[in-house]
């Protein structure tokens, strides 16, 4: 079977990782018809995805501007991306703080204070709204439910500041234990943000899903990667209607690296998740098992403290799929 799929390989060294990538799934025998946009056409990126309903997209980087949001944020408004789910899982042989971390985070993605609203009241007074909707809180909520029963997880815990954002998060947190109390098979607790930053650096295997709003779930998102290897790890999964891309919003540039410097662990991690979804099971497997296999034989590129070259990672993992 034939499929087509958006490839949006990102600045920086995202081209080279990605002809790493495409070149060790066509390993795989799954035959992928690439849909590639490497300029920043935004309008053009956003119609093949909803053509194809699926796509791998690398970091864009954006040169900050007055009044504009960055590239990826448009992307997704424009898209209509509602829910963003970074499963953070160690893989074997990846340099980590915590290895054996595996949890999820599932953040809500239209709305909190990345609406975009903000205004200065009085010279040198800035306003930033956080936006915050029942329906939003409403929707994630059910999908992190959902997602739990779906992955057998067992807990889902609510990320909130209603201690202090009363209204905001206090509708959130409750919206969240309404939800839970329509899936009893699911436990469900909450947490303030602070305090969950602390145990997820001390202990993150006390965690399963935890439930986030926007800018919780970007920070939180991070800190989890942080400790279960880094940017190898820190791909997420984004929802809209009709659509899903496999996202990595981090990126080196070649100018740090070298030319052949880049790490394609993230993007192979990106691979694997989008092999399985589209149920290329066994392809996805032998793929996860390859990057495996590399890391276990030392094949740690600069960023992970080792000497591996791009070519290097590229040769190993696929040798392993080719030979799995």
């Amino acid at each position: 079977m034939s499929y087509e799929v958006t490839l949006i390989p990102g600045d920086g060294c995202g081209l080279q990782v990605a002809d790493v990538m495409r070149d060790i799934v066509a390993a795989t025998g799954v035959d992928i018809r690439w849909d590639l946009h490497t300029g920043a056409d935004l309008d053009a990126m956003v119609a093949s995805v909803k053509r194809t309903g699926v796509a791998l997209k690398g970091k864009i980087v954006s040169v900050a501007a007055g009044g504009k949001m960055p590239m990826t944020l448009q992307f997704r408004k424009k898209l209509g991306v509602h829910a963003i789910v970074r499963h953070v899982s160690h893989l074997p042989g990846l340099p980590a703080r915590a290895a054996g971390t595996d949890m999820v985070i599932v953040r809500e993605a239209s709305e909190d204070i990345y609406s975009g609203f903000e205004h200065e009241s009085t010279e040198g007074v800035f306003e930033s709204v956080k936006v915050t909707t029942r329906a939003a809180c409403e929707r994630i909520s059910t999908f992190a439910f959902e997602y739990a029963v779906r992955n057998n997880r067992k807990r889902v815990t609510t990320v909130h500041k209603a201690n202090i954002l009363k209204k905001a998060d206090g509708m959130f947190l409750a919206v969240s234990k309404e939800v839970a109390a329509r899936y009893p098979s699911v436990q469900h607790d909450d947490i303030i943000v602070d305090a969950l930053c602390m145990r997820i650096v001390r202990r993150p295997s006390d965690f399963d899903v935890l439930l986030c709003g926007n800018l919780f779930g970007d920070i939180v998102s991070d800190v989890a990667a942080g400790m279960a290897g880094g940017v190898t790890v820190a791909c997420g999964t984004c929802y809209a209607p009709g659509a899903v891309v496999f996202e990595n919003p981090h990126g080196t540039s070649v100018e740090v690296v070298g030319p052949d410097g880049a790490n394609p662990y993230p993007m192979l991690g990106m691979a694997v998740d989008l092999l399985r979804h589209l149920g290329e099971t066994e392809a996805s497997a032998r793929l996860r098992a390859a990057c495996v296999a590399a890391l276990q034989a030392g094949v740690h590129t600069l960023d992970m403290g080792g000497t591996a070259h791009t070519s290097e990672v590229h040769a190993a993992v696929k040798a392993a799929v080719l030979a799995g």
